[in-house]
């Protein structure tokens, strides 16, 4: 499975509020920073925010663009929109490598860096 195709999957749990499957692709110790600051440490403390967007019933995520981030294949730089909250999110995510190279090993994040999120002012998109 490719590391795009693992995003994608990733993006298709959080669409389907299944939060356990969210859970499968998170590295135990998985981490995001924002504006170069840590703000969520672990998979347990991501879970809560999961939690609280998935109050809204309409908690989606489209993946409107995606690159492997300085050509990196462990590294993927994605543009999301969220409807939720009208969100654009800059963000990159990072895979842990895959230490055998067969590609079949589990496709797990340890990092999502947010470059940035705006109010998307376009809500027809």
């Amino acid at each position: 499975m490719s590391r795009i195709t693992a995003l994608q999957d990733y993006l298709s749990s959080y669409n389907a509020h299944d939060i356990t499957k969210i859970n499968d692709f998170l590295h135990p110790k998985c981490r995001v920073i924002f504006n170069g600051h840590l703000v969520l440490d672990g998979a347990e403390a991501m879970r809560h925010t999961y939690e609280q967007d998935f109050l809204h019933s309409n908690a989606s995520a489209t993946l409107l663009e995606h690159s492997y981030d300085n050509g990196d294949e462990d590294r993927i730089r994605a543009l999301i929109r969220t409807t939720h909250n009208n969100h654009l999110i800059d963000v990159t995510y990072v895979f842990e490598p895959n230490e055998n190279g067969d590609g079949n090993s589990k496709q797990r994040m340890i990092e999502h860096i947010i470059h940035s999120v705006t109010h998307n002012r376009d809500e027809n998109k």
